[in-house]
């Protein structure tokens, strides 16, 4: 049995939380169909909800196979700091931990289809705003996923971050001011709150949806896809 352990940061808030729970269900049952019996996924938080992923991996059993998958979009403190010490305090498992979700061509094409459901009409300019690292691998993961969303759009797309780092997405705005805030969140929370609440009512853009929503397996299971690649990744390189 190898154990998917699905690590996502956590919210308080309901809509968020059955978003991501989503994306679980769809990991599940993409595992099952593709090879029934030989994994178990695992829910585990890094912040705000419980299980937290060290108490995950103690509880798992002395010997077994641990994939950290992390239901994040970018690599950052999460995934170097929290998610490397969990792994290395479960010493009784053969532990690996996997690539964060972004950046992603299907992510991309989530994130059009987001602004294509708030009026997009392919013409009017869009800036990316994601959340925010402190650390350089995490905000170099959005620079790349702006690429990646700018080739398929075949226009330039400039990003910033809703926290208090440069560039900020109302640097961004200002830059081309964007018609579309094309939101690169997971689900809703803290940061699509805050970001709707900055641009609501201004008249200056529209703010799109995140990538999944409540009830939205579709969108949940374009992301447990590629969940299940980095799974797979780290999978192969745990067994080499």
């Amino acid at each position: 049995m190898i154990h998917l352990v699905a690590t996502s940061h956590g919210t308080d808030n309901p809509q968020g939380r059955e978003a991501v729970n989503l994306i679980r269900d769809q990991l599940t049952a993409l595992v099952e169909a593709q090879a029934p019996g030989t994994y178990t996924v695992h829910e585990a938080y890094v912040d705000v909800q419980e299980p937290a992923l060290p108490q995950v991996l103690q509880a798992l059993p002395s010997g077994a196979r641990a994939v950290l998958v992390p239901l994040l979009l970018s690599p950052g403190y999460h995934t170097e700091q929290d998610m490397k010490q969990a792994a290395a305090q479960a010493t009784h498992l053969t532990t690996a931990i996997a690539r964060a979700l972004g950046p992603s061509a299907a992510l991309a094409k989530l994130q059009l289809q987001r602004l294509e459901e708030a009026g997009w009409d392919g013409y009017d300019d869009i800036a990316l705003a994601a959340a925010g690292s402190s650390r350089a691998d995490g905000r170099e993961a959005v620079l790349y996923q702006a690429e990646v969303f700018s080739s398929l759009l075949s226009r330039p797309v400039p990003y910033g971050f809703i926290a208090d780092i440069e560039p900020t997405i109302e640097q961004a705005w200002e830059s081309n001011q964007a018609d579309y805030i094309s939101t690169y969140l997971l689900a809703r929370g803290y940061f699509h709150s805050k970001l709707t609440k900055a641009y609501l009512g201004t008249e200056k853009a529209a703010v799109t949806e995140p990538l999944v929503l409540p009830g939205d397996a579709a969108s949940a299971t374009v992301v447990a896809s590629v969940a299940l690649e980095r799974a797979t990744e780290a999978l192969a390189a745990l067994s080499a």
